[in-house]
């Protein structure tokens, strides 16, 4: 079967502008006198402004930080209507008993909102929807198949009518609306990311501009996060490339581990502390003396809180080649790079950059050595 990514659409009325606030006059036939009449924002659940209805008027007054889709209700009255304003003034007439068909004056945006209802979401959505419900608990495959058919074709429609939208209406805030409303139908953030840099400052205001931003900005870390734990995986693996670091020698000298390109060298990872590192270190000069010369070296990295043990541990074992460290113990930053968790370990590395072996002991180490450089 197709695949399918259902789009869970966000209810109508969920949102969240100006100076002198906003001022709604309404006269409705049929409504009782000491009606409540309230504007809500069904975001917080918050109420915005109140009136008690007197001889079929009301007045609401309020300030709106942001252009807002809000909901209107009437105590007594199961149905509401939405209004999508900023500061504006208002104008609202109509009938208690068909507040459906209520006139609504003085918002573009109310305008804007019913182009988008009128264009996106009769033809389009509330198609979706129940498309969606089927294909949920269908069990036939092929009638499956046949729905999710059905349920792309209304959503690419749904898409195109979205770019006409939003594309004839750049400065609106209901175009952020439109594109929150459609997002889980989308392709990937990025399509979302070029629809909302296409929308004019103006119309990237209110709660669901935020809510588009915080979804790209969710999403991008979300997939930087991902890359770097794929890329955290991947570190010091065979096949990988080696990733360059640079720490102090003895001297205080810094050493890049790049600067040994075009040789075979083993990253050795040890400190004079460790036991089992000390009793692996006459191994690793062994291999060092056979194979010096032939393109081959070893770059060691101490775990070493204390520079003179670790100086002395050098001198000691005879482990004649550079040496770096950054004396801080595991929070070394080459073990960190590398995600060395136990020593003595070691990583081989062609002239290449690229890691051909890892924790190579003994005769494994002699043995590949001689592979390489017989």
């Amino acid at each position: 079967m197709k695949k399918l990514v259902f789009i869970l659409f966000i209810p109508l009325f969920t949102l969240g502008q100006s100076k002198d606030g906003f001022l709604i006059k309404g006269t409705f036939s049929g409504l009782k006198d000491s009606t409540t009449v309230f504007l809500m924002n069904p975001n917080d659940g918050k109420t915005v402004a109140t009136d008690m209805a007197k001889n079929g008027t009301f007045t609401l007054r309020g300030n709106l930080a942001d252009p807002s889709l809000l909901q209107l209700g009437f105590g007594g009255h199961q149905e509401g209507l939405e209004l999508f304003i900023q500061n504006d003034v208002v104008t609202i007439t109509g009938d208690a008993d068909k507040i459906m068909e209520t006139k609504i004056k003085g918002s573009v945006l109310q305008e804007d909102f019913i182009a988008f209802r009128q264009q996106i979401v009769v033809p389009y959505i509330d198609k979706l929807r129940p498309l969606g419900a089927a294909i949920k608990v269908e069990t036939d495959t092929r009638k499956k198949d046949s729905l999710v058919n059905e349920y792309n074709a209304y959503r690419i429609k749904a898409l195109d009518a979205t770019s006409t939208f939003t594309r004839n209406k750049p400065f609106s805030p209901v175009s952020s609306l439109v594109l929150a409303v459609m997002m889980p139908g989308m392709e990937s953030v990025t399509d979302l990311e070029n629809r909302y840099n296409q929308l004019q400052a103006a119309a990237k205001k209110g709660y669901y501009a935020r809510a588009i931003e915080k979804a790209i900005s969710d999403t991008k870390a979300a997939q930087a996060q991902a890359q770097a734990q794929a890329q955290a995986v991947q570190v010091g693996q065979i096949g990988t490339q080696a990733i360059d670091f640079t720490q102090k020698d003895v001297d205080g000298k810094a050493i890049t581990l790049s600067s040994f390109r075009g040789k075979y060298v083993l990253v050795d990872f040890w400190a004079s502390w460790c036991r089992p590192c000390r009793m692996e270190n006459p191994n690793v000069v062994n291999a060092y003396n056979q194979y010096k010369n032939k393109n081959f070296t070893v770059l060691g990295v101490s775990l070493d809180q204390v520079k003179p043990n670790w100086v002395q541990a050098i001198q000691a074992d005879n482990l004649t080649w550079t040496h770096v460290s950054d004396l801080q113990y595991w929070n070394n930053a080459v073990a960190q790079l590398y995600h060395i968790g136990s020593i003595p370990a070691n990583i081989l590395i062609d002239p290449n950059g690229k890691i051909i072996g890892r924790d190579l002991r003994g005769e494994d180490l002699n043995r590949k050595l001689n592979e390489l450089l017989k």
